[in-house]
């Protein structure tokens, strides 16, 4: 089986076990001091080579893929006891991804954009929480939500994939299967690692 098939596959097994990290990844970047930084993010989609996630223009973590488009991506999946890591480079869409799946977001997630266009970026630092809260209302409030269009700063992201590894933590009283797959002449090449 191609190896995104089969993360697609384990994906769409741990949505159906109710698994709470089915539809997240964890990015990790370097910030500008060369840290690594890693977050959490909804994973949209992967189809071909492309693992596809939506950020915000303002947030640092868009600032440190423009520095350093290498970058990979976690996924656990607790319920089956699989992780995938995903190295590859970051690149942005060029496609309508945003427009196509704004539909799909929540309204919070939508005013939150528009939020960081009109009063303080992603990871701006705010007196307290619930200031930030009584900002976000206010500023809900003066909004039709339902006419709510993606900003400008709302970017589609491709990881243009290059190697993918997956640990099985499953094998109960055996070591661990981990693979490694990397891309190479137009096609996944598979090997066996040492857990």
């Amino acid at each position: 089986m191609n190896i995104i098939d089969l993360i697609n596959r384990d994906r769409q097994n741990a949505v159906e076990a109710a698994d709470a990290n089915a539809n997240v990844c964890f990015l990790a970047t370097v910030d500008e001091q060369n840290w690594p930084t890693v977050r959490t993010l909804v994973l949209r989609e992967i189809v071909h080579r492309q693992l596809i996630v939506f950020v915000n223009a303002s947030s640092p973590k868009w600032r440190h893929l423009q520095q350093q488009s290498r970058s990979q991506v976690l996924m656990w999946y607790p319920s089956l006891q699989i992780q995938y890591r995903v190295s590859g480079e970051a690149r942005v869409l060029v496609t309508n991804s945003i427009r196509e799946n704004w539909h799909k977001r929540p309204t919070r997630a939508k005013l939150l954009d528009h939020f960081y266009e009109q009063r303080a970026p992603q990871s701006a630092r705010f007196e307290s929480r619930a200031l930030l809260l009584e900002s976000f209302r206010d500023h809900a409030a003066r909004i039709d939500t339902s006419s709510l269009e993606p900003t400008s700063d709302a970017i589609g992201v491709a990881l243009h994939i290059e190697s993918i590894e997956r640990l099985d933590l499953s094998q109960n009283d055996l070591p661990h299967a981990r693979t490694q797959f990397h891309w190479h002449d137009n096609r996944w090449e598979e090997e066996t690692l040492v857990p």
